[in-house]
């Protein structure tokens, strides 16, 4: 004897978030919970208490409120400080977003004009340049962040110009911020130790060696 198909589940709760306005929290009958945007409401008929949902609209459900899920999380994270494209997908894909859970989202983020990797690497290299970080080492980050070539150059190139980056400057600033806290009993090992942190920082091997040198030199004879 076949058994019948269970009965579809019908709407038993429907309000507004308080935390997210134009999310809507609904409940169905089988205990199934979902925060979905306004208009998914409407496109599953879950619009009324006593709505049968069925089984395509159930799936719909489903799915959007994996996403809304994954865009919500994305805002926060936006909230807190600025994220690139990648960088959003790469975390979302860690909370276990599908692939195409993950595309959707981002791009519902990418039409709301949210997400903007030309502005958070410009952002980031003025920033990181003021910070005393080399030019090379803030593209190496850029890159790293997704950031497509053409805006890591751009971007980097617009704040060495915005503030007149000189990169010996830099370097000796760096150097000398840095040498203050070295013990230099030992001149050649302090000289390493300085050499190494310039490296780091992005600025190129002759130059971090010269100026590593120069910097010692000076305050050994001060």
């Amino acid at each position: 004897m076949e058994q019948s198909p269970s009965p579809s589940p019908h709407v038993t709760a429907l309000r507004e978030s308080p935390r997210r306005p134009g999310r809507f929290l609904l409940t169905l009958s089988d205990g199934q919970q979902f925060l979905v945007p306004a208009g998914v409401l409407a496109d599953t008929g879950a619009v009324r208490i006593g709505a049968l949902i069925p089984p395509e609209q159930l799936g719909r459900l489903q799915h959007e409120h994996a996403v809304t899920a994954l865009t919500d999380w994305a805002l926060d994270a936006l909230a807190r400080g600025r994220r690139t494209r990648r960088e959003l997908e790469l975390r979302m894909r860690r909370r276990e977003g599908t692939a195409v859970q993950v595309r959707e989202a981002l791009d519902r983020l990418d039409a709301a004009g949210l997400l903007n990797d030309e502005s958070v690497a410009q952002a980031e290299a003025a920033s990181r340049l003021r910070r005393g970080e080399a030019p090379a080492r803030i593209q190496q980050r850029l890159r790293r962040k997704g950031v497509a070539a053409p805006l890591v150059h751009e971007a980097v190139a617009s704040a060495m110009h915005d503030d007149a980056f000189d990169e010996e400057v830099a370097c000796r600033a760096a150097a000398e911020k840095r040498a203050r806290t070295l013990d230099t009993t030992d001149l050649v090992v302090a000289r390493h130790k300085l050499q190494g942190f310039l490296l780091r920082r992005g600025f190129g091997a002759s130059i971090a060696a010269r100026v590593a040198r120069s910097v010692l030199d000076s305050r050994r004879a001060g």
